[in-house]
């Protein structure tokens, strides 16, 4: 098909590394090249470095670095939106510039805290679609502000679990004429690891043998992905079971280092640092999770959906997660992992336990939780519901 001839979808993503939603951006962008001979993506994204970036150049998508106005929480507490007038004047004379003439199909906003696409779509009449990837529960003023962003500047909503749709809905019924759920598509292209090469990186990452037992967190080190909660946890858990260990695997967001510090200096304190290990961000992840023998996801607010908990059981690793936001539509309790009383330790430590003491209920769970994976979650199954929202427009 002449190029000339494609219809285009702009994406717009807040940043340039592969966490969360942006790592389902690049899975849904990539499998839209594969999948349609119609649509051509270009991705708009903030002039910044990282893997992102890196991996949509390496598989020749159209970029374009500009100003992608992105809403702040001190914005919003201090109602001062004083630079997105000047903000998107130059991200519109950039992105028509880079356009050259070309017509969109429409925009697709890959975070509720990105404006650009809303301003732009509003004042040209171009179909808009918001992929939610968050839930803003708190403070109330941030809940509604959002839920109104979405009624009054998309066409079409999509939320990425049952309970994203059920919180946005219920807090604003209107939102639900223009809504649709589709789960995040995740998928794992190679193999798990066998037991020796998985013992191989346990040796080599946590200087451990084939008798310990290793704990793992992956996710950025915020306020929110519950690494003090697991700490507390984890040394209940050693009272009872000394051969574990645990593993922390992520970063924290730039300028919020002292997320990280914070926990460095708990661990100090409690002198855990010989049984605890940080990692920074891994772009293989799945190798990671292959040498882990646990996953814990113990988020203290509610979560949209839970990338790690799907990859963890794409990997055969058994997932202990709270009971709280997208992570109740991912993990069925005892079925395909364990949900546990959110901000509760003494429930966390409980889990864990669980897991590690009963061998036949740690591999149903784990042969459960591929088999759901792989059936509820496939990133073929959601581009091609991206591509039927996409066909709908005229």
């Amino acid at each position: 098909m002449n190029l000339n001839n494609k219809k285009y979808i702009v994406f717009v993503s807040i940043s340039s590394d592969l966490y969360g939603s942006s790592k389902l951006l690049l899975t849904l962008v990539l499998n839209l090249k594969k999948l349609s001979k119609v649509y051509q993506p270009i991705v708009c994204m903030p002039c910044e470095e990282g893997l992102l970036k890196d991996k949509l150049t390496s598989e020749q998508v159209e970029i374009i670095e500009m100003p992608i106005l992105k809403l702040k929480r001190s914005m919003l507490k201090t109602l001062k939106f004083g630079t997105f007038y000047k903000e998107y004047k130059e991200a519109k004379k950039i992105f028509h510039d880079k356009l050259n003439g070309r017509e969109i199909h429409c925009i697709h906003s890959n975070t509720l805290a990105t404006m650009f696409g809303s301003i732009y779509c509003f004042r040209k009449s171009t179909f808009h679609i918001f992929h939610v990837h968050e839930i803003m529960d708190t403070p109330k003023l941030i809940k509604y502000f959002f839920s109104f962003i979405q009624l009054f500047f998309a066409d079409k909503i999509v939320y990425n679990s049952k309970a994203t749709e059920k919180f946005y809905i219920n807090t604003l019924s209107a939102l639900k004429k223009k809504s649709i759920m589709i789960f995040n598509g995740v998928e794992r292209k190679n193999k798990p690891l066998d037991k020796n090469e998985a013992l191989r990186i346990k040796k080599s990452l946590f200087q451990s043998d084939e008798n310990t037992i290793h704990i793992g967190l992956i996710g950025r080190f915020n306020r929110l992905k519950g690494h003090k909660l697991l700490i507390d946890a984890f040394e209940a858990v050693r009272v009872e079971r000394p051969n574990t260990k645990l593993c922390f695997i992520g970063s924290p967001p730039e300028g919020q280092e002292y997320f990280l510090e914070d926990i460095v200096e708990l661990i100090n304190n409690k002198k855990l640092s010989s049984v605890i290990t940080i990692l920074p961000f891994q772009e293989d992840i799945y190798s990671i999770i292959d040498a882990l023998d646990i996953i814990v996801v113990p988020s203290t607010e509610p979560e949209s959906f839970g990338i790690i908990a799907v990859e963890s059981m794409l990997s055969n690793t058994a997932v202990v997660a709270s009971d709280l936001g997208g992570l109740a539509d991912v993990v069925s309790h005892n079925e395909t992992g364990i949900l546990f009383e959110p901000n509760n330790s003494h429930a966390l430590s409980e889990a864990i336990l669980k897991v590690i003491k009963d061998e036949n209920f740690k591999k149903h769970i784990e042969s459960n939780a591929y088999q759901k994976a792989k059936e509820l979650f496939s990133s073929e199954t959601m581009t091609n519901k991206f591509i039927g929202i996409y066909n709908t427009i005229s």
